[in-house]
């Protein structure tokens, strides 16, 4: 098995992973302009009386994955990749075969289109927070449910609809009974969306930084940081700052409890 020189994962397998992340924002960019290009009738038939995947939120995301897998009828290769000695192979190839292939037709006969796009919705809108705030909307959720506004405001600015999350509804109806004047603000601020700093920012350098922090590799040298961000995976850019800047968003995600 090749050496894993960052944790769980080797320096091919890492750049494989990164290099997912251009395609699955113009994959997610085109669903939904395809969704919202089609006819009433188109729509009716795909989503039936409406779908609503906020709940999905009140999951661990790793678990969040796991449902995407099974609802497409791949659940046997989770099997084969917890018996691996390098489970993390197998699902980048399976990934990558995934992304290779339409055929779907090992989706399950009661699993419906509307629950298909519920999930994926819920599995894009948990990446997009991975790259804009180092951890899912999963775990943006379950720190709101300790209590962390901020963490709920994160949440509803990488998607909206979180507010029908139950742990986020009951927040907000707590705050409407005790009238909360500056609680409304700022969740009006969030609802509308991602500001340019982070749209603009470097969503890939964060991504990397949060798997790299899961896949249990959290010492590097400030060479090592450079080595692997700028020369490897080329998510920032080569700048006599380089390694100061990349020392600073390396300790504070490691500060971040998980995805």
């Amino acid at each position: 098995m090749p050496e894993k020189q960052y944790g769980k994962l080797t320096a091919d397998q890492f750049r494989r992973l990164i290099r997912k992340l251009p395609e699955f924002r113009s994959e997610s960019k085109a669903f939904h302009e395809e969704l919202r290009a089609a006819s009433p009738e188109k729509l009716r038939e795909v989503l039936g009386d409406g779908i609503w995947w906020a709940p999905l939120y009140e999951m661990p995301f790793a678990e969040v994955v796991a449902l995407m897998v099974c609802a497409i009828g791949q659940a046997d290769y989770l099997k084969e990749a917890v018996q691996s000695p390098d489970p993390q192979e197998i699902v980048l190839a399976e990934w990558e075969k995934l992304a290779d292939s339409a055929d779907m037709e090992h989706v399950p006969k009661d699993v419906t289109k509307a629950d298909l796009i519920a999930i994926a919705s819920a599995l894009q809108r948990n990446v997009l927070s991975i790259m804009l705030y180092k951890r899912s909307l999963c775990s943006l959720v379950a720190e709101a449910k300790e209590g962390n506004d901020s963490a709920l405001f994160e949440a509803v600015r990488v998607d909206q609809s979180a507010v029908t999350c139950p742990t986020l509804a009951v927040r907000i109806t707590r705050a409407v009974l005790l009238g909360e004047k500056q609680f409304f603000i700022r969740l009006r601020s969030a609802l509308k969306g991602p500001s340019r700093k982070h749209w603009e920012g470097y969503q890939d350098l964060r991504y990397s930084l949060a798997i790299l922090r899961e896949m249990g590799f959290d010492q590097l040298s400030d060479a090592e940081l450079e080595h692997l961000l700028v020369d490897v995976l080329k998510v920032y850019p080569k700048t006599y700052t380089a390694r100061k800047n990349l020392r600073k968003q390396y300790t504070e995600s490691k500060k971040i409890k998980g995805l």
